[in-house]
């Protein structure tokens, strides 16, 4: 039972990790996922490895995508998932979660070796129940899994480069004190865990720093110091290699722009308020937010410059002294700080500022300090520790209730940005993506305002130009869609969304030279974009540039297999060739990816009546019907079948409501006009063709039937 009790506590902490963000298993993909999960075609094929290796973390989106963030572990992961589950939300919060109960398990363990509670010290004593579980990993751990300041980084999947880089970090520092402690074959270990972790996310970096405080403040240097130079230095070639990849696929170390503009001397003094909201988030996870608005300081000065400053320098001061006395103090505090660092650089990071998962790791540094101060406590006064044990564990408990809470936050982007907007009613980000959750919800009014909002704020936003620009779309405000794609494409000239949906509204208006030469444009800055390549294969298709539509659409489908609307098209395109058998496989093979489809049950019902496959052709256009009775042109073919076997009633009913459905419907008043024409009703006949020729006055076929029709009557006259 003694050996037992590492294994049970270790168990009960991973279950625990799993427990509190279990009701995250049934959320969606919210914020940046649509983007790096369902819109990022790299995933999706293993011949993209290459790229995701040479090129940014947002290189997905196209050459002239510009970004800060180098992380090709977190495609690689994405990548595993999608060839496991698929799109399925909820297999990818099911790794995010697992990799938070390895990393709860991997605080136990090291904790653990920090105080030096090695399982041979789970040893039962006249203490009782707490001095017999040596309990301080255990509520390190436990207070660490049960974090509401973690939730972003789990709950959110997107967040996996926290939850990665923090594991194999932890991992890598621990196999190095195993190999500190004597253990063989332990330090190759650590640097594979290292260089795994630089490529997950930047702060692994800090690592070397870590490992140089750790044998200073545990360590025995009696061997000198030149041992301990030759331990580093591979750690430090790891970390040369990896900035190497790095400004290698960047272009430079940081060469996006600074999302907030400051001065130099503004940079340097917002770093003590963001530090200390670090601080006081960690201690206090209340009021937690998906985005955070900087209010920068102007002035050390100022009173939050003044006490930001005076604190951030207590801490640096206490830190300093603790290290000078080898306290595992200094540790825990520059576990807490070190991970942060990047993040304080404000020029570098994203337009939020401060995100509440860069407290992942530092939080290990937080619940290290917990320990370390019960472990003094047990030694100065163990009732008092034994008290303060239970307050932890209890503490423990009110945060797993504040975890799920927070979880069903980040169920949707609806709910999550509702909550945002409230809590940060002066950011423009929340505020658009707000109005676009609207929009999908169909919700079109409240998203308008949304983004009316969101550009008083933020008038040069390019991203809400063009969201709006969809919305008015939605309403049919034609001329003010196209105004804000244009606003958004002058703003941001390399903003291929806005010249697809420019291009996409140009083709609705049949502007068709115009669309072509937006998806054009959009191609060159995204040539990836599977969506792009569909509709310009269709702007060939209106021009009847046959061949041009068939190597577009092909292209899509190399860059999307499964697009449904891009195998249709690529029908159409073969249908117009005359390339029957092509035809019936793209369109067959679009039904079974998106069978309730009912253009394309029509499509293929037209190859099918090419064909002559009358019955077929007949069951297609009845299939199209049912999915959408309402259809013109559908009810038109339909005509034309009953027409061919002579069932002529029939296709006159399927001739007239089509018309009823569309009266400018020149090719319907041809078609009733030749089944009255078969029924000799030749009155009716003439009315029709001639209503055809009024709607399209080089319409030759009707022009044909017309003196057909005129033929007959004068032949009845004679």
């Amino acid at each position: 039972m003694r050996k037992r009790i590492p294994s049970l506590l270790l168990l009960i902490i991973f279950l625990v990790s799993f427990a509190v963000y279990f009701n995250a298993l049934s959320n969606g993909f919210v914020y940046d996922d649509t983007d790096q999960v369902l819109e990022n075609h790299w995933i999706r094929d293993v011949n993209h490895i290459p790229d995701v290796f040479s090129k940014s973390a947002w290189g997905f989106q196209g050459e002239t995508t510009l970004s800060n963030y180098y992380r090709p572990l977190m495609h690689l992961i994405f990548m595993l998932n999608y060839y496991v589950f698929v799109l399925r939300p909820w297999g990818f919060h099911l790794l995010n979660i697992l990799f938070h109960a390895g990393v709860s398990v991997l605080v136990f363990i090291v904790t653990s070796r920090l105080l030096g509670a090695s399982s041979r010290s789970f040893q039962p004593d006249d203490k009782g129940f707490i001095g017999a579980l040596q309990p301080l990993p255990f509520v390190a751990a436990f207070l660490f899994a049960t974090h509401p300041i973690h939730t972003e980084a789990v709950a959110w999947v997107s967040g996996v480069p926290e939850l990665s880089y923090t594991f194999f970090f932890l991992l890598s520092f621990y196999f190095y004190i195993r190999f500190a402690e004597g253990t063989k074959g332990m330090y190759p270990l650590s640097l594979v865990s290292f260089s795994i972790a630089t490529l997950c996310k930047e702060p692994a970096l800090t690592l070397p720093i870590l490992l140089v405080a750790y044998d200073y403040i545990f360590g025995n240097r009696t061997g000198g110091y030149l041992p301990l130079i030759r331990r580093y230095l591979p750690y430090l070639l790891v970390a040369g290699a990896y900035l190497g990849l790095r400004y290698h696929a960047l272009g430079g170390f940081s060469p996006q722009e600074p999302h907030i503009v400051l001065s130099a001397y503004g940079y340097m003094i917002n770093v003590f308020p963001l530090f200390i909201q670090y601080l006081e988030t960690l201690l206090l996870p209340f009021n937690l937010n998906a985005f955070h608005v900087l209010h920068p300081i102007s002035s050390l000065f100022e009173t939050m410059g003044i006490v930001s400053f005076a604190i951030t320098a207590g801490f640096v001061v206490v830190t300093f002294i603790a290290f000078k006395k080898k306290s595992k103090l200094c540790f825990g505090l520059l576990v807490i700080a070190l991970p942060l660092l990047p993040s304080l650089y404000i020029p570098a990071v994203g337009e939020n500022v401060f995100a509440e998962r860069y407290l992942y790791l530092p939080s290990f540094g937080f619940v290290l300090l917990i320990a370390f101060a019960l472990s003094w406590a047990k030694a100065v006064q163990p009732k008092l520790a034994s008290g303060l044990v239970i307050i932890s564990l209890a503490v423990a408990i009110v945060y797993s209730v504040g975890t799920v809470t927070r979880n069903a936050v980040w169920r949707d982007n609806l709910t999550l940005f509702a909550d945002t907007v409230r809590k940060s009613p002066d950011a423009a980000l929340p505020r658009n993506n707000l109005g676009i959750a609207y929009g999908k919800q169909n919700r079109v009014d409240e998203g308008v305002n949304e983004f009316n909002t969101a550009l008083k704020l933020k008038p040069d936003d390019a991203e809400a130009h063009n969201n709006l620009g969809t919305l008015y779309l939605k309403q049919n405000r034609i001329d003010e869609a196209v105004n804000e794609f244009s606003t958004a494409s002058k703003l941001r000239p390399n903003f291929a969304k806005a010249h697809y949906n420019l291009g996409t509204l140009y083709l609705r208006q049949n502007r068709i030279d115009e669309a072509v030469n937006e998806f054009s444009t959009a191609l060159k800055l995204k040539p990836d974009d599977a969506e792009t390549r569909n509709n310009l294969g269709i702007a060939y298709l209106n021009q009847n540039r046959l061949d041009d539509a068939v190597n577009e659409s092909t292209t899509a489908l190399k860059l999307m297999p499964d697009y449904a609307e891009a195998h249709n098209n690529l029908g159409i395109a073969y249908l117009n060739q005359n390339r029957l058998d092509d035809a019936l496989n793209e369109f067959s093979t679009a039904l079974k990816l998106k069978p309730d489809d009912a253009e394309t049950h029509n499509n293929l019902g037209i190859a099918y009546l090419n064909q002559n496959r009358l019955d077929d052709a007949l069951s297609e256009f009845i299939a199209a019907l049912k999915l959408k009775p309402d259809d013109a042109e559908t009810r038109n073919n339909l005509g034309i079948v009953y027409g061919r076997q002579n069932r002529l009633d029939d296709a006159v009913n399927e001739f007239i409501t089509a018309l009823k459905l569309k009266s400018d419907y020149a090719e319907a008043h041809n078609n009733l006009g030749n089944a009255y024409l078969n029924q000799n009703r030749l009155d009716d006949a003439a009315n029709e063709f001639i209503a055809a020729l009024k709607l399209k006055p080089d319409y030759e076929k009707a022009r044909h039937n017309l003196d057909i029709c005129y033929e007959r009557e004068k032949t009845l006259r004679r």
